[in-house]
């Protein structure tokens, strides 16, 4: 009696081991089921936004912020591999850097050579795709906010500078310009956020800033 009772003892002592086991990794490594639901979602997510397909690459679980990334790239292009992850920031529930990987390949050059003709006076050294949050820009009380247009801060954006003071410009060539551009970008299926700046010596909270976002609305604050 004994004997069976310390077997049974032993046998509920692993159980409760494994069950143990198995909650701590998932607490570091996510779960099998969610990450397959993950991926699914994330593939939708992506072939929605860019209009093609991608291959889902890598999946990893960020247990700090309780959130899973995928590595992935379109088919066809496995050198543009991107992250695509969970934000609760975000519309959509998800951002991703694909339009940065894809501005700093050459496949980018026709948008490039595409923008510099609408903006030919554009500063070539800010004229870049990168994620908000790596920008650290300064916000004036007449620029409008990334939180303003319900931008998330892992969103990417392409910036245009415009050493020009707005008042000195052709305004309503300027606006036709920015149109021109949003109509554009959803013709090649490529929904970013673009900031375009104007100004006229160095930057400060005067400057005259628009954004494009990546709906195609045109934002003046």
């Amino acid at each position: 009696m004994h004997i069976r009772f310390s077997k049974v003892l032993l046998w509920i002592i692993s159980f409760l081991i494994v069950i143990l086991s198995l909650f701590v990794y998932a607490g570091f490594n996510g779960t099998p089921w969610e990450k397959h639901r993950q991926i699914q979602n994330m593939d939708s997510y992506l072939s929605k936004k860019y209009h093609t397909d991608f291959i889902m690459k890598k999946i990893d679980y960020n247990f700090l912020s309780e959130t899973y990334q995928v590595y992935s790239y379109p088919k066809g292009h496995p050198e543009l591999v991107f992250m695509v992850e969970q934000d609760a920031d975000a519309s959509a529930g998800y951002s991703d850097t694909f339009p940065k990987v894809f501005w700093e390949s050459e496949l980018s050059n026709h948008l490039k050579k595409t923008i510099k003709g609408l903006f030919p006076r554009l500063d070539d050294t800010t004229f870049t795709a990168k994620q908000i949050d790596e920008r650290g820009e300064y916000f004036g009380p007449h620029i409008p906010t990334y939180k303003e247009i319900h931008e998330s801060q892992l969103a990417c954006s392409i910036t245009i500078f415009i050493k020009s003071k707005w008042e000195k410009v052709k305004q309503a060539a300027e606006i036709e310009k920015m149109k021109r551009l949003s109509h554009f970008l959803e013709s090649v299926h490529f929904p970013v956020l673009v900031q375009i700046t104007y100004y006229e010596k160095e930057r400060n909270q005067n400057d005259k800033v628009f954004f494009i976002t990546e709906e195609g609305r045109i934002v003046d604050k």
